[in-house]
């Protein structure tokens, strides 16, 4: 499989993973906004976010 190739497809499983977090949180009681809620989509980001940065840098040290 092509890195670019992977690379575009991770985007968009990551993208879904993430909006279904968002539309499950949705769902959470009203005062579990600022807790629970707000932790969870964070929670989801970060994961996503540094699971693509490392990805970057291997890939950067792959073609270096």
């Amino acid at each position: 499989m092509e890195d670019g190739n992977y690379f575009q497809e991770l985007k968009i499983k990551m993208d879904k993973y993430v909006h279904l977090v968002y539309r499950v949180t949705k769902s959470f009681p009203k005062e579990e906004l600022y807790g629970t809620v707000s932790q969870l989509r964070r929670a989801t980001l970060s994961v996503v976010l540094n699971y693509i940065e490392g990805f970057a840098r291997a890939a950067n040290r792959l073609s270096s």
